[in-house]
């Protein structure tokens, strides 16, 4: 498509768009590692394990305003040849190393929660992008648990938003008002759907745990009103079972409703937010969640994307 641009490094290299013949950015919120795939001409050089690939998606829209995606900066994994002819391979936002995989036992005390983000980012020698509730950390264990799983486990937790893209820690609160938000008119969709769950949706989280000092099982709640969703467990204190109360509700009541979006290129990213208008009869207007997204180009249809969704 004319109206289609790609522009894509490898090695430090600028590939000619004529040399590809298909390309594939997947891009999901959370720990899964962003994804691109490539298919190139034959006679396409063949990159190394470990190569560096940078990929950004333009496209004109009206005829004059430019919109860009940038993907951002990729490690290529795997390479094929398929028939003695066609080359692909595929690239990921995390370089896969040893130190992921490496499991640490660690005791963070008396802490903000920023400061063991950085602790752990500087073990994988990652930088930190933090924006989220510094709350004070009285106590927390790392077990014989690799960094990446620590960091994964810990923001579900906190209701943030955990992922590595361009050698970046992200730790973002999910309910962030500041996260980027991009409109979508569904009615130009070239498919949706919307699909609504019978999942009971809470209104109250309550917590409780056997406090040793006194020999009494205690309780906090957050929220008001019934379904009560309960839940157990070791805290430190109220405002850490509270904190956790709060994480668990909003976690458990996601997804009530859910769904699934194809359309032309627009610049949108997992973990962001979408506003929804023009369903039908203005049925599920409103602000969503962008859970995965995947950005394609072809020679024949040029950039489009595939957004899934829940509330």
């Amino acid at each position: 498509m004319v109206n289609d641009i790609v522009e894509l490094s490898i090695g430090g290299k600028s590939v000619k768009i004529e040399d590809i013949l298909s390309l594939s950015f997947s891009d999901s919120a959370g720990v899964k590692s962003d994804k691109v795939s490539l298919k190139v001409m034959p006679y396409f050089p063949k990159p190394k394990p470990s190569t560096k690939l940078e990929l950004t998606f333009k496209t004109l829209k009206n005829g004059s305003e430019l919109e860009s995606l940038e993907c951002g900066l990729f490690h290529v994994q795997t390479v094929t040849r398929s028939n003695t002819k066609e080359l692909s391979f595929s690239a990921t936002g995390v370089e896969f190393n040893e130190k992921q995989k490496k499991k640490i036992s660690y005791h963070y005390q008396k802490t903000k929660l920023s400061s063991i983000i950085d602790i752990v980012a500087g073990r994988l020698g990652h930088k930190v992008k933090f924006e989220a509730d510094d709350i004070d950390i009285k106590s927390l264990n790392q077990t014989n648990e690799s960094d990446i799983n620590f960091l994964d486990r810990i923001s579900k937790f906190y209701n943030c938003l955990f992922s590595i893209k361009n050698d970046f820690i992200y730790f973002v609160n999910k309910d962030d008002d500041s996260l980027p938000l991009t409109k979508i008119d569904v009615s130009k969709c070239s498919s949706s759907s919307i699909k609504h769950s019978t999942k009971t949706f809470y209104k109250s989280c309550e917590a409780s745990w056997h406090d040793t000092d006194i020999a009494k099982i205690k309780k906090v709640t957050f929220g008001k009103g019934e379904p009560v969703l309960k839940i157990k467990g070791t805290y430190i204190d109220e405002d850490d079972a509270l904190v956790k109360a709060k994480s668990k509700l909003k976690s458990v009541n996601k997804g009530t409703v859910s769904g699934s979006l194809s359309l032309k290129g627009i610049s949108v990213y997992a973990g962001t937010k979408v506003e929804l208008v023009n369903t039908y009869m203005g049925e599920d207007d409103g602000v969503y969640s962008v859970v995965s997204c995947n950005h394609s180009y072809s020679r024949n249809s040029g950039w489009n994307c595939s957004v899934d969704i829940e509330n």
